[in-house]
């Protein structure tokens, strides 16, 4: 059968161009609605252009992957905020045609930033940027984008100054009622699909389509109703700024307005570049792609430059739209070439169906986008200064929900320029302070580090000889978006020779979302591997988040571990688990297969075996107490018990050991003749053999040559315990 790789790329950049259409619309129309009404198919024409010229050029030049570049609404929001801003300025209020120049201008300078920002490897530094300055920045724009669209239908009355709406209810109804549309469609779709089998529609398709379906049928019911307009006439022209500025005049315009164009500039380009780095991150989760920072970022600069010089607004990458593209099969650069070239086709083929659109449905859409824009997290952050369970959760809440609040109401009440600028301070001085040392701290392979279980011989051997199978890494400091790239990185690194890895929390005093998301993303990828990825030691503020990185059920309850022995324990007995046909195979082993009686003879175990009883202890089951005298051994033949320190009161029950079978309890009390200095419970259910104080003194008289050689078996074990105890301090110090 052909490859139908390239089949596949056209159908999903086919697909990308219709999620995109009502989008880069709208976002025209958002960045030139300062004009006026009758820039709105000048807005329009710009949003497609720049869609076009973008998402065409920024693909070539890019790594080749199915994401989309379009027109978003952030950027062209920032651009109708310089429009108002020259608009406000009197020399050039009065010409129209600067301020779209002016725009196209800041467009190009923004590109050139983005360049720079790809070839210095800024890209690096601004994915540093904490969550919670990224949130107030997002929902200060949410908040700006719906308020732009409402504001329309209200008025304040001067008589009583009163909030009131205005004399266009239809309108207004259909507004609200295509942004609810977007916003309700896909749990509507969840439950249609569980009773037929439909295709997947965009919620901005579906919205998109009904609200102009609504549109038209309400027309068409009472041509009398105010509905508003559509788009009008549209031209898709390709203007360079360059030709649009002809006379002396204009140009010294532009260079009076040169600092509001460079400055909006920049904080378009760390916008934009913020977009692009946190769908290029998204894409990489369902795709696992390769992404070239400078690279891809460069050829986002290539894109803008190339959009404004053909007189578009600035695009970046539009996560829906790639993802529309990846879950339609497409995988190459193809689609979003594919895409431009669709909507280019769209924009000049069939103009009339672009004008036809009414302007209330993509306010809807917009509507819907500025909701959808603001951070849901943002309501748990303020539940957690409220009913956080512990001192450290509360301020660290109240710490991220004081920084969101700030730099939301700054770009809301201000400007986003100046909201921006602020999330940059805020966000170095938050670097400088939780961010000063690599998160990672130690790594450790298997045959470095291991649990404080005692374990015979031959077990001990196969953890040796399998350690590169095994790794710890030791955390530090906050974990957040940047640095927890690095640690998935590493993880990575170590899976391809490791089966599992365990991360030791004790030292992380932080975890953002971002940070989590990327933790996610990893467990993820790690259980389709069939990897094992651990969580111990976690602080339990942050107990919560870690679960939810993890699959849900009993699955994230055993990737937790409450400290790094369990960690490393567990670990182990997969190692062992997965070489079991080097182990002895049988269910409870045999007296000659226990470490301890190595060196006897057959006839020697024989007549050991006739002093000692068989016992079976049930999981939980407490086989002696701290104090107790004592009077008796046991050798494990099945099973596991661990060793505990349990305070006077029972409330504190700390365990420092635990033993496999092949190994020997109880032994040092019974030599010393001195009580119990540990509590041993049966962690499974354990079949072992105990011997008496009445037994060994019968070897010691009877036969004093097998009770010698269970006496230097005692001291090797020993020596062999405190060797290994020796190098366990050494590791973790």
């Amino acid at each position: 059968m052909p490859d139908r790789g390239w089949h596949n790329d056209l159908a999903a950049g086919a697909i990308a161009a219709i999620v995109s259409l009502p989008v880069c619309v709208a976002s025209g129309l958002l960045a030139f609605s300062p004009l006026g009404p009758s820039y709105a198919a000048a807005g329009v024409a710009a949003g497609l252009c720049g869609a076009i010229v973008s998402c065409a050029v920024s693909a070539l030049f890019a790594t080749s992957s199915f994401v989309v570049t379009t027109s978003r609404v952030s950027e062209a929001l920032l651009l109708g905020s310089l429009a108002t801003a020259l608009l406000a300025i009197p020399a050039v209020a009065s010409d129209r045609n600067f301020v779209i120049v002016a725009i196209f201008c800041c467009v190009i300078v923004a590109g050139l930033w983005q360049m720079i920002f790809g070839f210095a490897g800024v890209a690096k530094i601004i994915k540093f940027t904490p969550h919670p300055v990224l949130v107030g920045f997002l929902n200060g724009v949410a908040v700006l984008v719906v308020v732009s669209q409402l504001k329309p239908y209200f008025q304040i009355e001067p008589a009583t100054s009163h909030l009131a709406l205005l004399e266009r209810p239809m309108m207004f109804g259909l507004c609200i009622g295509t942004a609810a549309l977007m916003l309700g469609f896909p749990a509507a779709a969840r439950r249609l699909a569980a009773s037929w089998s439909l295709p997947k529609v965009p919620p901005v398709i579906a919205a998109f389509a009904g609200g102009a379906a609504a549109f038209y049928l309400l027309r068409a019911a009472d041509a009398r109703l105010d509905l508003g307009s559509t788009i009008g006439d549209l031209r898709l022209t390709f203007r360079s700024p360059l030709n649009m500025v002809t006379d002396v005049d204009g140009w010294g315009h532009v260079t009076q307005v040169g600092w509001s164009i460079v400055s909006t500039s920049a904080v378009l380009a760390i916008v934009a570049t913020l977009d692009s780095l946190m769908a290029f991150r998204a894409a990489q989760n369902v795709a696992d792609i390769a992404v070239s920072p400078v690279r891809d970022l460069v050829g986002q600069g290539i894109g803008n430059c190339a959009a404004g010089f053909a007189g578009g607004i600035a695009g970046a990458v539009s996560p829906s739209s790639s993802m529309a593209a990846y879950r339609a099969g497409g995988r190459t650069r193809l689609v979003p070439i594919t895409c431009a070239l669709l909507l280019l086709a769209a924009s000049v083929l069939a103009p009339q169906a672009v004008a036809a659109i009414p302007s209330v449905v993509l306010a809807g859409v917009l509507l819907a986008t500025g909701v959808l824009l603001f951070d849901p997290g943002t309501f748990a952050i303020v539940r957690g200064v409220r009913h956080a369970d512990s001192l450290t959760g509360r301020r660290r809440s109240l710490y991220d929900f004081c920084v969101i609040l700030i730099v939301m109401c700054i770009t809301v009440f201000y400007s986003m320029v100046a909201g921006v600028v602020t999330g940059v301070v805020l966000a170095g001085m938050i670097f400088i302070i939780n961010m000063s040392r690599p998160v990672i701290g130690r790594v450790f392979l298997g045959q470095e580090i291991h649990s404080k279980r005692i374990r015979p011989a031959r077990d001990v051997e196969i953890l040796r000889e399998t350690g590169a199978q095994r790794a710890v890494l030791l955390l530090n400091g906050v974990l957040f978006f940047g640095n927890a790239e690095d640690l998935s990185t590493k993880v990575r690194e170590l899976f391809q020779q490791a089966d599992a890895v365990a991360l030791d929390m004790r030292g992380v005093s932080d975890l953002d979302v971002s940070g989590a998301n990327i933790l996610s993303n990893l467990a993820s990828k790690t259980r389709a591997r069939k990897k094992f990825l651990l969580f111990c030691g976690v602080p339990e503020p942050l107990y919560a988040m870690v679960k939810g990185v993890l699959p849900k059920g009993a699955a994230a309850d055993a990737s937790i571990h409450r400290d790094l022995d369990s960690a490393l324990e567990w670990m182990e007995e997969m190692s062992l688990q997965l070489h079991a046909e080097q182990r002895d195979r049988a269910a409870v082993l045999d007296l000659r297969d226990i470490d301890f009686l190595s060196g006897l003879t057959a006839e020697e175990i024989d007549r050991l075996g006739e002093l000692l009883t068989k016992r079976e202890f049930a999981a939980g089951d407490v086989i002696c107490r701290e104090g107790e005298e004592g009077d008796r051994m046991w050798l494990l033949a099945n099973g596991s018990v661990s060793i505990r320190l349990i305070s006077a009161d029972g409330r504190t029950n700390l365990r420092i050991a635990s033993l496999s079978r092949g190994t020997t309890i109880g032994e040092m009390a019974l030599v010393e003749q001195a009580r119990r200095s540990a509590t041993i419970v049966a962690d499974e259910p354990v079949v072992c053999y105990e011997l008496l104080r009445a037994g060994y003194a019968r070897l010691l008289t009877e036969r004093p040559a097998i009770a010698t050689k269970l006496l230097a078996n005692l001291s090797r074990e020993l020596a062999r315990r405190l060797r290994r105890t020796s190098e366990d301090l050494r590791s973790r110090t």
